[in-house]
């Protein structure tokens, strides 16, 4: 499980050395940003991370990897510690491991990335997540969305929101689960999620707190309110 408290973790939660203020999982790799706004990318070993160039408040990974900086500015890895700047402005951005690419910006409207352009979607939003259980948003008060049509990580707009019970900060679309925190780090993972009822069952939530968390597959990153990392499997919540 992804479980810390600020005195230390417990459960199946594995801690992995250094500071981040935002984590992101998916078939690039592992990535974060720490509170400076440098760039890291987690060794294969697991235990230990390389700088990236360039200065990101906000870094997701799918199929490729963007981010988004201080200014708003949007980015993507070309690789070689090489960044292209996208046009738009945004406050965050996901991009899942088929390269659907999904984001906000400041007024809260929805983007979605298609060819070299951005669609406007309707709705309002602070954060947006797109990946094998679909497009999932919460808003500035923390209710959550599930983008109707977008469940198997397809390269579609979407046909309206479906309002999901519960209250959550940032939520995170994995491979038949969806997971989130809430404003009081309180950590919960959505059940019952398939093609049939993407929307999933009931939350359920786990012990210990992080302020963010992403899934790529069944595999959970996080970061806690000090800044320490954890990772560990949906399998281990339950």
């Amino acid at each position: 499980a992804v479980v810390s408290t600020q005195s230390g973790h417990y459960g199946r939660g594995v801690n992995i050395p250094g500071l981040l203020t935002r984590i992101s999982h998916g078939a690039a790799g592992v990535w974060g940003v720490n509170k400076h706004d440098m760039i890291y990318k987690l060794n294969p070993s697991g235990n230990s991370w390389s700088g990236i160039s360039g200065l990101l408040v906000h870094v997701a990974v799918g199929a490729s990897v963007w981010g988004v900086n201080r200014g708003m500015y949007i980015y993507k890895y070309l690789g070689n510690n090489q960044w292209q700047h996208i046009d738009g402005l945004l406050t965050n951005i996901d991009v899942s491991n088929n390269d659907r690419v999904w984001g906000v910006n400041i007024h809260q409207q929805i983007f979605r990335r298609t060819g070299n352009s951005w669609q406007h979607i309707d709705g309002l939003a602070i954060q947006v997540s797109v990946g094998q259980s679909g497009v999932w948003v919460v808003n500035s008060a923390n209710d959550i969305f599930y983008r109707q049509g977008t469940f198997g990580d397809k390269d579609a707009a979407g046909t309206g929101w479906t309002h999901v019970p519960g209250k959550l900060k940032w939520v995170a679309s994995g491979l038949n689960v969806v997971v989130g925190v809430n404003d009081s780090d309180d950590i919960f993972y959505r059940v019952g999620v398939t093609a049939e009822k993407p929307t999933g069952t009931h939350w359920i939530h786990i012990p210990g707190k992080l302020q963010q968390i992403d899934v790529d597959t069944a595999a959970v990153y996080g970061v806690n309110s000090a800044h320490y990392i954890y990772t560990g499997s949906v399998g281990g919540f339950s």
